[in-house]
């Protein structure tokens, strides 16, 4: 019988990776965890505290209702994050915006480098190599019926490949968003991956149903001819517990952003660091974040460009 322990070996680095250090009785039981890897690199200098301050594409993920932040009618943003375990995640997101309603189209795939397979353990050498995949496609719609509010809902259609076993479903992410323009305050909540349950070969598996609260605050007095931003969200996954992120942004004369951020109750990161450059529409990001247990570091580039 095919001894496939290399499989075993990639899920659990990516559910380690994935899980905050408070494990509840719910550990391990949901599939997908692709789905709370963090999108931009922008998020992910912040420890990705994203929910509250996306302003562009990327709200597909993190916010919908925050499609109605982003300030220009098109948006479009490529990310590129070297991950742990030999793998790798690639995406796009586009918004575009049609006055008090906005729309957005998102695609993401993680791939796994080669991962042997053996007849037999143990085995001196593999007897062919394969790859896994993680792919999800989807569009979101937000409505803002006042400037300081705005509603968001994305729907999203998932794909698992592993060696022969492939599973397909869907999920729908739900978020609000509300602007207290006077304070440089804003407050979002979002409920993620709300979907049945994941098909894979022939078990199956709950998705990983997440509740996020952030907060965003940005001062209008500007500091050194730049504007600092904090960030700070709170996520429960429903097979871990409770996450805090927090970040910071400065952005000097809107050209160069350095950015620093931390993370708690996460069971392999903790700091992470970033740098932006922005010029006319285009905006060019990247992130490290370091992992614990030898996982390795992620290197995250984004390329953006608005009109």
């Amino acid at each position: 019988m095919i001894k496939q322990a290399a499989i075993i070996t990639v899920i659990l680095s990516l559910m380690a990776a994935a899980a905050p250090a408070e494990i509840n009785g719910n550990a391990g039981t949901t599939a997908l965890a692709f789905l709370k890897i963090g999108a931009g690199a922008r998020a992910a200098g912040m420890a990705d505290a994203g929910v509250a301050v996306a302003t562009d594409a990327t709200a597909c993920y993190w916010n919908p209702a925050r499609l109605a932040s982003v300030p220009t009618r098109h948006s479009l943003h490529f990310q590129h994050n070297q991950w742990i375990a030999e793998t790798s995640v690639d995406e796009i997101y586009y918004a575009y915006s049609l006055g008090k309603h906005r729309l957005g189209a998102a695609a993401r795939m993680l791939a796994t480098g080669d991962i042997p397979l053996r007849d037999d353990l143990p085995a001196e050498d593999p007897t062919a190599y394969y790859q896994a995949y993680d792919l999800f496609a989807g569009l979101s719609y937000a409505f803002a019926p006042i400037p300081e509010l705005a509603l968001g809902v994305s729907y999203r259609r998932l794909y698992e490949k592993i060696y022969l076993d492939t599973g397909y479903g869907y999920n729908l992410q739900a978020g609000l968003d509300l602007r207290i323009k006077k304070l440089g305050l804003d407050l979002a909540g979002t409920i993620d991956n709300l979907g049945p349950k994941f098909k894979l070969d022939k078990a199956f598996y709950k998705q990983p149903t997440t509740f996020k609260v952030g907060a965003g605050f940005s001062p209008e007095r500007r500091l050194f001819n730049g504007r600092a931003l904090l960030a700070l969200d709170a996520v429960k996954a429903i097979d871990a517990g409770w996450q805090v992120r927090s970040g910071m942004e400065f952005l000097w004369r809107d050209l160069a952003a350095l950015r620093l951020g931390y993370k708690s109750g996460h069971s392999s990161e903790s700091i992470s660091a970033g740098l932006g450059l922005k010029w006319r529409g285009y905006s060019f990001d990247y992130a490290f974040v370091p992992h614990d247990y030898d996982l390795g570091t992620s290197h995250r580039l984004s390329l953006g460009l608005g009109l």
